[in-house]
């Protein structure tokens, strides 16, 4: 009788920001209705729905927009956006279905994405940037009040020898952290720059990657498969 081999790495990527450049997408979407949600870097600085009133230079305008008459709401023109045009950075593809490919590694995407039906969004996004999506082991929308924390505290499981975590906020650096994952690497490319994640979220300058090449490498390398008494052993290593 054959044993099945067990997926024994988890392996958890974030998507907005991480993985995809959001902005660009959001900066189509909001210009459609006549909103200026300004340059990226000032975008980046803003917090949570703050990002897409505008800062100071854009508020009040964007503010007079909003009561406007639309013929078409914000949300389905952005998930129009996404599903049409989305794609994850390129230099992901080829790692994330290695990693799918792979039967040790138990790989999926949780995302706090705002397009309707975000889980066929991301699906889509993937899809169309030739990812091996239906292979994927799990794609989780976290629904907004859901804490991220308790995603991947319920998701971290005794029967993985290793738990490696991806994203790009200071909030998922310390959900990962108090969860427990063994390795965690962060984009400073998304929604949080180097110097915030290193000044307010206190995360070690050494896995913070600035591009997703360099991310899309260290990924790459992390995981590793070798040959031990005739077994293959996955292994994660920075």
């Amino acid at each position: 009788m054959s044993v099945m081999r067990h997926k024994d790495i988890l392996t958890v990527l974030d998507f907005d920001g991480f993985l995809i450049n959001s902005y660009k997408l959001l900066q189509i979407t909001f210009e459609d209705f006549g909103f200026d949600i300004g340059d990226e870097d000032r975008f980046r600085h803003r917090r949570k729905f703050l990002k897409y009133l505008g800062g100071g230079k854009e508020f009040l305008r964007n503010l007079v927009s909003y009561s406007l008459p639309k013929q078409k709401k914000i949300r389905k023109v952005l998930t129009e956006i996404y599903q049409e045009e989305g794609r994850i950075y390129r230099e992901f593809v080829p790692v994330i279905n290695r990693m799918i490919e792979n039967p040790g590694i138990h790989v999926g995407i949780i995302s706090r994405n705002f397009t309707h039906n975000p889980g066929t969004t991301i699906r889509t996004v993937l899809k169309n940037s030739e990812v091996e999506e239906q292979e994927l082991d799990f794609v989780i929308p976290i629904p907004a009040g859901i804490k991220k924390r308790d995603i991947l505290e319920g998701m971290k499981s005794c029967r993985y020898k290793q738990c490696l975590f991806g994203a790009d906020e200071i909030g998922d650096f310390r959900a990962a952290t108090e969860t427990g994952y063994d390795m965690i690497i962060m984009a400073s490319y998304g929604f949080d720059n180097r110097k915030r994640l290193i000044s307010e979220g206190d995360v070690p300058p050494d896995i913070i990657f600035d591009t997703p090449k360099d991310l899309a490498e260290i990924l790459s390398r992390a995981i590793t498969l070798k040959n031990k008494k005739g077994q293959k052993i996955i292994q994660i290593t920075a």
